[in-house]
């Protein structure tokens, strides 16, 4: 352990619901950012210097931090980059906290899919040609369960911040109907860790070909809303202000291909056997299936308790999403070590890799 080490002090999250007809749909982002903000343990507000906002749409923040509770000379800013709008900003964290230039800081991200999704902000999620339709059912149905499994043993309770919303959720309908115009108007309603699971897969088939077959569209992750951020800070600062880091980032960038993947492995010091959770974001069943296969990793170490295919897909949020599912996947088995991975729009790799504490 060293002094200057990049701990994680804090990840939270708001449930993530399914963009147009989810719970959150008729809450806008900068709710969503302030909630989950917000909820940012009040030991660590005075020490946040810079936090990071990723959204795809590059909607700007800079009148939340007062509403949060930071000190007001917080520099807040937003990050566009499509799949890596929350992902790149903890590279520029971690190199500010490097370079001396801050101790403590927040990545988050937030997506509002419902309205930017409309104005057609979405590229397609991208698909790797050559995967077997087969395979790709199988590995959607396996996220799904393993999504549900870790819904039902509250694997992210810890970490969900309720969103108080106008809308209240029919609990038993997929599609998070509200139950009705008198209470759709009744501020105060909360959608919570029970709707994590609101966005449901669809079976319908689209024109696509993959040699003989088609694709399915239940095999692509659907648009959601909802905000995640990450506590950032040097162990030394930890240590002096009396917080437990839950996780350490050792290292965070945005390499061409799975070589260099492997190399940051290395250059942690770690090998890839050491690696007990690969988080890899789910835009597509074939593009994880893909990536499972150049890293010639166990299916089983890969988002053991599902992903995007289950839970729906913040873009803006992706990254900071999975820097605290891989903490909580690590936590579950008790495992050491986690990558996360994001695969860009254009087939470059953003690779975390952490340690649990």
């Amino acid at each position: 352990m060293s002094p200057k080490d990049i701990v994680i002090i804090s990840a939270l999250r708001t449930p993530f619901t399914k963009a147009l007809k989810g719970g959150l749909a008729r809450t806008s982002p900068s709710v969503l950012l302030t909630q989950v903000l917000k909820a940012t343990p009040d030991s660590i507000k005075p020490h946040i210097q810079e936090i990071y906002v990723g959204n795809n749409a590059g909607h700007t923040f800079t009148d939340v931090v007062g509403d949060c509770g930071f000190p007001k000379a917080v520099q807040i800013s937003t990050i566009s980059h499509s799949r890596l709008s929350s992902a790149i900003p903890t590279t520029l964290l971690a190199t500010s906290i490097r370079t001396g230039v801050a101790t403590c800081g927040i990545v988050a991200g937030v997506e509002f899919a419902t309205k930017d999704y409309a104005r057609k902000l979405y590229s397609p999620p991208r698909q790797v040609l050559g995967v077997p339709a087969k395979q790709e059912k199988d590995y959607t149905n396996h996220s799904y369960a393993a999504a549900v499994k870790a819904f039902e043993d509250g694997l992210w309770a810890d970490m969900t911040v309720p969103v108080a919303t106008r809308a209240v959720l029919n609990p038993d309908a997929d599609t998070g109907e509200v139950l009705g115009k008198a209470q759709e108007e009744v501020p105060g309603g909360e959608v919570t860790e029970d709707d994590w699971l609101r966005t449901e897969r669809e079976d319908g088939m689209y024109e696509a070909k993959r040699g003989e077959e088609d694709v399915d569209e239940g095999y692509v992750a659907k648009p959601a809303d909802g905000a995640a951020a990450v506590v950032f800070m040097t162990r030394d600062k930890a240590v002096e202000v009396g917080l437990r880091p839950i996780g350490q980032l050792i290292d965070s960038e945005v390499v061409e291909g799975v070589d260099e993947v492997l190399d940051m492995i290395r250059d942690a010091g770690i090998t890839k056997e050491d690696v007990d959770v690969w988080e890899i974001h789910e835009s597509s069943a074939s593009e994880v299936i893909d990536l499972m296969h150049k890293l010639h990793v166990s299916p089983t170490t890969v988002n053991p308790n599902g992903g995007a295919l289950a839970l729906g897909d913040p873009i803006g949020a992706a990254g900071a999403r999975l820097l605290g599912s891989v903490l909580a996947s690590l936590r579950d088995i008790d495992g050491k070590y986690g990558v996360v991975l994001i695969p860009s729009a254009t087939g470059e790799l953003y690779t975390a890799v952490l340690s649990l504490e």
